[in-house]
């Protein structure tokens, strides 16, 4: 069956003023949808169709948080090697740093999921 996007084969135009298109991107930010899809919703809706789910879109702390857990990650493989390296030469000054970078990384990535619970 494909995927929803490539159901949609028909575009429809309209013309708006540029007040009225300010309108319906406010609206539809608010709802955390784009404008095309904020308007095909409200037509559907006004035709007696109930609209397929859509995806909203992800505000602007959403958007880079992901690649921001991403870089955490890495950074917590690297801590890992570091680890690893420091128990097997049992290294104590490397392991007590390690074990310091581990918990400021956990700090971290905390705040980091905190903003995005605070964003959404």
């Amino acid at each position: 069956m494909g995927s929803e996007t490539r159901q949609k084969t028909v575009t429809t135009t309209i013309r708006l003023t540029p007040d009225e298109r300010a309108a319906v991107a406010a609206a539809a930010d608010a709802q955390g949808l784009g404008p095309s899809s904020f308007a095909r919703v409200a037509t559907l809706r006004a035709a007696g169709r109930t609209p397929p789910a859509i995806r909203k879109r992800r505000d602007a702390v959403a958007g880079v948080i992901g690649p921001v857990l991403g870089e955490l990650g890495r950074i917590g493989s690297n801590i890992n090697q570091i680890a690893r390296v420091a128990n097997s030469t049992k290294n104590a000054t490397a392991i007590v740093a390690a074990g310091c970078l581990r918990a400021d990384l956990e700090k971290l990535t905390t705040a980091v999921l905190a903003l995005k619970g605070s964003s959404g």
